[in-house]
This record gives C-alpha cells, sequence and structure tokens, in this order.
C-alpha cells in the first residue's frame, strides 16, 4: 500500500484513502468505497449528520406533545406545536442538502451517480417543504380563521400543501435515501446502508396513505423519516467523523 495512504482503526469504518488524487483504497468496501476527499468534506458531513439528529430529536417529541395535547392522533396539529414542528423543519432543510453533497462529494467515481441522485432528490425536498412551511408560517396565518384546516393551506387531508409536503417527505426524501445507500457498500458501511435503505423505502411507502385515501397509513412514512432516518444519521456521522480524525493525523 502507498505510504501516502492512511487507514482507519474505527472498527465501523473502511480504511479510506486521503489523499486526493488517490483511489479508493478500501478493504471491507472495495473499490467503490467511499473515497471522502477533503477536511472540508468530513467536516460538513459529520456536522450535518449531528444537527438532523439533534433538530430531529426534538421534532419527534413536538408531535407527541402536540398529539397528547389534541387527545387523539386524527386531527391536524394545531399551534404552538404546528409552529414549533414547522420550524424545525425548515431549520433541518439545509443540512439535509449539506449532507447530501458531502455523499456525493465522497462517493467513489464508479458510484458517483448514486451520490448526485441523492444530492438532486434531497435538493428538490428540502426546497419543496421549506417553501411549504414557510408559507404556512408567514401567510396561511394572516389569511384568517380556517386557513390551516382549509383546502389549499390546511394540514386536514386533502389540501394542496399538504400534498405537496407530502410529495416532498414520501417521494423525493425516500428516494434521495435510495440512492445515498447505494455510496456505501460493503462490510464496513452495512449500518449506514441498512438504515438508509430502510428509511428510504419506509419514506416511499407512505405514498401508499394518500394514494388510496387511507391517510392512516402515511404514518409508515413517518416513521422512516422521523425515526429510523436520524438513526441512521447517527452511523454518518461517525463515518465522517472518523474520516475528519484521520485527515487531521495525515496533516
Amino acid at each position: 500500500m502507498d505510504e501516502n495512504v492512511k487507514t482507519s482503526s474505527h472498527p465501523a469504518i473502511a480504511p479510506v484513502a486521503l489523499r486526493p488524487d488517490a483511489s479508493p483504497a478500501v478493504e471491507h468496501g472495495g473499490r467503490d468505497a467511499p473515497d471522502l476527499p477533503g477536511s472540508s468534506v468530513q467536516r460538513v458531513g459529520a456536522w450535518a449528520a449531528w444537527v438532523t439528529v439533534v433538530l430531529s430529536a426534538l421534532y419527534v417529541p413536538t408531535l407527541v406533545l402536540g398529539f397528547v395535547a389534541l387527545g387523539n392522533f386524527s386531527d391536524p396539529l394545531e399551534d404552538p406545536f404546528l409552529g414549533i414542528a414547522e420550524v424545525l423543519i425548515i431549520l433541518m432543510a439545509p443540512g439535509l442538502v449539506a449532507l447530501t453533497a458531502a455523499i456525493y462529494l465522497a462517493a467513489a467515481p464508479g458510484r458517483k451517480i448514486f451520490g448526485l441522485l441523492a444530492f438532486g432528490s434531497m435538493l428538490l425536498a428540502a426546497g419543496t417543504t421549506a417553501t411549504v412551511h414557510f408559507v404556512e408560517l408567514t401567510v396561511a396565518r394572516r389569511i384568517g380563521d380556517g386557513a390551516l384546516t382549509g383546502p389549499i393551506f390546511g394540514w386536514r387531508w386533502p389540501s394542496v400543501l399538504y400534498g405537496v409536503d407530502v410529495v416532498a417527505w414520501d417521494l423525493l426524501f425516500g428516494v434521495s435515501l435510495l440512492c445515498a445507500a447505494a455510496v456505501f457498500p460493503g462490510r464496513a458501511y452495512r449500518g449506514v446502508r441498512v438504515g438508509l435503505l430502510i428509511a428510504g423505502a419506509l419514506s416511499v411507502l407512505g405514498l401508499v396513505g394518500p394514494i388510496s385515501d387511507q391517510f392512516g397509513l402515511r404514518t409508515i412514512g413517518i416513521f422512516g423519516y422521523a425515526v429510523v432516518f436520524p438513526i441512521a444519521c447517527v452511523g454518518l456521522a461517525r463515518v465522517f467523523s472518523a474520516a475528519s480524525r484521520i485527515a487531521k493525523g495525515a496533516a
């Protein structure tokens, strides 16, 4: 092995090539394992993954407390819980884009296409949902009573913006995760890959709810992106953090 190529002792991380012009040197992941070049990519990837974990840890309890306050899980959330959840989603959107950008830049040449698809789909998902919730926060609440339950801005199915948000989270977000999973081959990345695959698959399956007009089935998708995905992000944060430590040691 080239003396310029360092390997990681972290049991969950495959050894990676650190030299920008070197081909990936991965023991368990093969030639197609992530290259993780450049300390900035590693730092941004780790930061974005941890921010997603933290914001998700705030989002899920907000939903639960909101529904407990309502006394059921069928009626739309009400303020202040609805407003807090929407702010958290807007804050989460840039981190999701940054995370998939780092995944794309880390992808080995043979898997760049999957990283690019993951980034492009997430860019669309994040932009769409951030727009929906910004409009809800700044426009719908100023229109008058009933706007948040009406057929345009309401969170009671069916409504126009609710349908747009479903496309963002169940379709675009799910496709992004499925593509991102393909960037991480081999045994060393099995945890990250499986987590992304499960979260992505559950998100896409959430489309069964609105398509069949059995909207309760969309809970499948919510579980995928609100519960499973943050767990996968812990693994992603470890991957990028470990690679960052290797880069610092090689500097």
